[in-house]
């Protein structure tokens, strides 16, 4: 057990901390609850930006890029506050804990197996001064491990809340870590998961984000992802609150799951996000995937079909070693042809403990840019499309913010950014003095920019699709 140097009780004033949150929206949801606990214990939530007296740090480790940034943000951080104290978790921590505990001013180094207690064991030892040895809490993870339900009001926007469902990932990809990193796949239990969304629903939270690690794999007992939206939707079908589902693989996208959402009067929301990483068979083999490409395609012409509106939208990584031209032509040409309306493009970034950093040959850097910049034109110009394909369609949108010309901008349900306006005085809503408020679902008819005139009085509001996505 490490020895204490100098046990103070700073005065109640110093109980200030500070978030640097790191990576995908796990991450966020969690450090948002981790916030929570830590008012409850009496601290005071402040930006980061700020000086506090402990910066929780919560770490991503997908690429080297991101153990990286996270060692460069605490030297940062300890250079403007010299007298600072660091608890460090995330998937980082859990990957090289001693590698953490050796950067300057880092006390707690606390893996994901413990992180959701992170702020008790930090609040227990903090008052004891600065010990000796970091205190490193790393316990290995499994499938035994309890994942305690995570609600999150903060992680998305002020007016969208994010729900934990699931951690961890059975699949071993070979160009990823975070298998290790969060362990095997693990679930909330359905009910756990219909009382924190009746709880965001209370707080007054329209739409409400199922995220996780890989959510497909959601299993609590006998329920799978699928009856898991059948009894959210049963709960929730005639009441404003709205669900949106997170990162999918397309293995865990069934017939049954594309027709629950088709079926679902909106409670579940018309956009489906793949991450597919690559469609041609050779690169997608080399890389540990379970599907193939046409179980992408049929997974895509089957939503098209069944939810004509929907967003599909898809990751893709592009350089993956020995991705031939052609092998990458042919990524782009079946993306061209497909109805996928949106590419999360990322450039492939060898992870060092991962099977693919030793594959030859590696795509050079020049090359992968060069395809990424295809692909993300290819993306603003089906985005852009797609945009236009709902001119004048009647959309559930959520109100998010006021902008600086009195517009509102809002969210649909298909996942396209609005800009709100009122409609002219003989509509509906001005007469009968309705007041947007941010955080509320209102139905309005869609348009693009250049086709709006004289359109608005056909329904209560108008929403110009914003171009610059």
């Amino acid at each position: 057990m490490s020895t204490v140097l100098a046990p103070e009780q700073p005065p109640l004033t110093s109980q200030r901390v500070a978030f640097v949150t790191l990576g995908c929206r796990a991450n966020q949801v969690e450090s948002s609850a981790l916030a929570k606990n830590f008012q409850s214990l009496g601290w005071q939530i402040v930006s980061s930006r700020e000086t506090a007296a402990l910066y929780v740090v919560n770490t991503c480790t997908v690429t080297e890029q991101a153990d990286a940034e996270a060692r460069r943000l605490i030297r940062q951080i300890r250079r403007h506050h010299p007298h600072a104290r660091f608890a460090v978790t995330g998937c980082y921590a859990q990957m090289a804990p001693e590698v953490m505990a050796g950067l300057d001013g880092v006390d707690f180094v606390i893996g994901n197996a413990l992180k959701d207690q992170l702020a008790a064991l930090v609040h227990e030892k903090f008052w004891l001064g600065r010990p000796a040895e970091p205190w490193i809490l790393v316990d290995e993870l499994d499938k035994s491990r309890v994942l305690a339900v995570t609600a999150s009001a903060g992680s998305v926007s002020r007016h969208r809340a994010s729900l934990k469902i699931q951690d961890g990932c059975d699949y071993k990809c070979t160009y990823c870590i975070i298998w290790q990193a969060r362990g095997p796949s693990i679930s909330v239990p359905v009910s756990k998961v219909l009382e924190a969304a009746l709880s965001l629903a209370e707080q007054g939270f329209q739409e409400i984000v199922l995220t996780g690690i890989n959510i497909g794999q959601y299993q609590a007992q006998s329920a799978d992802l699928t009856s898991l939206l059948k009894t959210l939707i049963d709960r929730f079908q005639g009441t404003p609150v709205r669900f949106r589902l997170s990162s999918l693989d397309p293995l865990e996208v069934s017939d049954a799951l594309i027709d629950t959402i088709a079926k679902s009067n909106g409670v579940i929301c018309p956009f489906l996000h793949l991450s597919a990483q690559s469609v041609e068979d050779g690169v997608l083999k080399a890389m540990a995937r379970r599907h193939h490409v046409a179980d992408f395609e049929r997974i895509v012409m089957q939503t098209a079909s069944q939810i004509p509106d929907a967003m599909i939208s898809a990751d893709i990584i592009v350089g993956f070693p020995g991705e031939s031209q052609l092998a990458f032509e042919a990524t782009l040409e079946r993306l061209v042809r497909l109805p996928v309306h949106h590419l999360h493009v990322f450039r492939y970034s060898p992870r060092p403990q991962t099977p693919a950093a030793s594959y030859r040959p590696q795509v050079p850097e020049r090359i992968r840019k060069q395809r990424a910049e295809q692909l993300l034109a290819l993306s603003r110009q089906k985005r852009l499309d797609f945009a236009r394909a709902q001119h004048g369609n009647v959309r559930s949108v959520l109100i998010e913010e006021r902008l600086e010309n009195g517009d509102w901008l809002a969210t649909s349900d298909n996942y396209l950014k609005v800009a709100l306006l009122q409609a002219p005085p003989s509509s509906a809503l001005l007469a009968s003095n309705l007041k947007l408020t941010p955080g509320a679902q209102y139905p309005a008819r869609l348009f693009y920019p250049s086709d709006v005139k004289n359109a608005a009085s056909l329904v209560d509001l108008e929403g110009h699709l914003v171009e610059a996505f």
